[in-house]
């Protein structure tokens, strides 16, 4: 693994409190740690210049970048002729974050997990693009990925998750006219990012839920997306549903490749995206993985997942599970 070379790389903004924490669970010595941060104002970067030496980062500064940008930038600073792999320093990894990666590379592949890719194949199919918002659903579903180990390998440390798109925005700049622009950046991004058509962005359950956004600012909005320019891939699938089906096709059995235990070999896909790749489809593969499947409740949303045991899904957030009859 050595010979190959890994580099490890992400971009953060504002978490002084978590860095360390997150580089910590990434760290090991034979790979190299690349941070890029996009400005912040709470002494992150400093915290980073100070704990550079003791985990092998090598640290950049790229003001006002977005997460995408940031995320190109650290790409490009990974040798050349390396596997890289990023990770978000808001998130704790644990064993089989490391475990997967070791099984990634030993497979040889140029894209062998979706968040492990030779960094050379990468930079020569664009990199990541300029994105807040969906940068990571634009990114797989353009470079793609051969493999999907159905496997929790992290947690959030703190603050929203990239659901709430105004908390996102209250969290990275100051006052309500920064919130509102970058709410609204966010949502233009959402857009080119999963290459939604207006109709998919109009069935958002977000959306659904509130029919008052149709009457002007989500034309609005939309329109701001194409005028910038709206990625997509996949005739019939946008690139969120394209992404999936790159897994479930990828999908290996995570107790059989990276010694899982029940509480983290979990796989989950919304249901709707299941129906849209074909139902039974998506079952037949979660099935040879050797996990049993589930619809699910979760977050007031239906998802279909993957377990090796029913007492998984308590312990993961899922609610009112029914087991998937066998065809």
């Amino acid at each position: 693994m050595a010979s190959q070379g890994l580099c490890l790389y992400g971009t953060v903004l504002n978490s002084v409190d978590t860095v360390e924490r997150s580089i910590r669970s990434v760290y090991r010595p034979d790979a190299e740690i690349v941070v890029v941060d996009g400005g912040s104002r709470d002494s992150t970067y400093e915290r980073l210049l100070e704990i550079a030496k003791d985990y092998n980062v090598k640290v950049y500064r790229l003001p006002g970048s977005s997460r995408g940008r940031g995320r190109d930038y650290a790409l490009r600073m990974c040798p050349e002729g390396s596997y890289a792999a990023y990770f978000d320093l808001d998130d704790e990894y644990n064993a089989y974050f490391h475990r997967a990666i070791e099984w990634g590379m030993a497979t040889g592949s140029q894209r062998p997990l979706y968040y492990l890719v030779k960094r050379d194949y990468a930079v020569a199919r664009g990199g990541w693009r300029d994105l807040n918002v969906a940068e990571d659903v634009e990114f797989f579903a353009r470079v793609g990925l051969d493999f999907h180990v159905p496997v929790l390998f992290r947690r959030p440390l703190s603050g929203p998750r990239r659901g709430s798109l105004m908390g996102d925005a209250r969290r990275y700049v100051r006052g309500t006219l920064g919130a509102v622009s970058r709410s609204v950046r966010n949502v233009v991004d959402l857009i080119r990012g999963n290459g939604f058509k207006y109709g998919e962005l109009a069935s958002l359950p977000y959306i659904r839920r509130r029919p008052y956004l149709l009457v002007a600012p989500v034309p609005l909005i939309y329109t701001m997306a194409l005028v910038k320019g709206i990625y997509r891939y996949d005739p019939l699938l946008n690139n969120h549903d394209l992404m999936f089906k790159y897994m479930v096709s990828g999908l290996v059995d995570p107790i059989k490749e990276v010694g899982a235990d029940d509480d983290h070999a979990v796989f989950s896909v919304p249901l709707s995206t299941a129906s849209r790749l074909g139902f039974n489809w998506v079952v037949a593969k979660v099935r040879s993985a050797n996990l049993k499947p589930y619809t699910c409740s979760q977050g007031g949303s239906k998802v279909l997942i993957g377990v090796t045991s029913s007492g998984a899904l308590a312990s993961v957030g899922f609610r009112d599970c029914d087991e998937v009859d066998s065809p």
